[in-house]
């Protein structure tokens, strides 16, 4: 398994990469990429929900990752895939392992 942290430690004054999707219902979401993650050969995007403010400040919710498996095409435009529940838990577990073992580089 391979990792990418570049943008995992982001303090709140740095930039994020921001992107919408619209989901089933017509409603849209937005979204800051935090990392990019591999496992199983397969890429995803860890994310966390923005929520644009009036005054253009952006909240988001540091509790609460999602996940998208991303697809590129021959051209390498992105589409993200979501993920069902036996993906969504295997990557999970490789996650919390991810950040379990940054929190212990951190503390050495």
């Amino acid at each position: 398994m391979t990792n990418n942290n570049e943008n995992l430690n982001k303090s709140s004054e740095e930039e994020f990469e921001f992107f919408s999707i619209t989901d089933e219902n017509d409603e849209e979401h937005d979204f800051a990429l935090v990392t990019e993650f591999e496992a199983d050969g397969k890429t995803y995007w860890i994310c966390q929900e923005a929520n644009f403010k009036d005054d253009n400040a952006v909240e988001l919710d540091e509790d609460a990752y999602v996940a998208f498996r991303v697809e590129r095409d021959e051209d390498g435009n992105v589409f993200l895939d979501s993920l069902d529940d036996e993906e969504f838990e295997k990557l999970n577990k490789e996650w919390q392992e991810y950040l379990e073992n940054l929190e212990k580089e951190d503390e050495e």
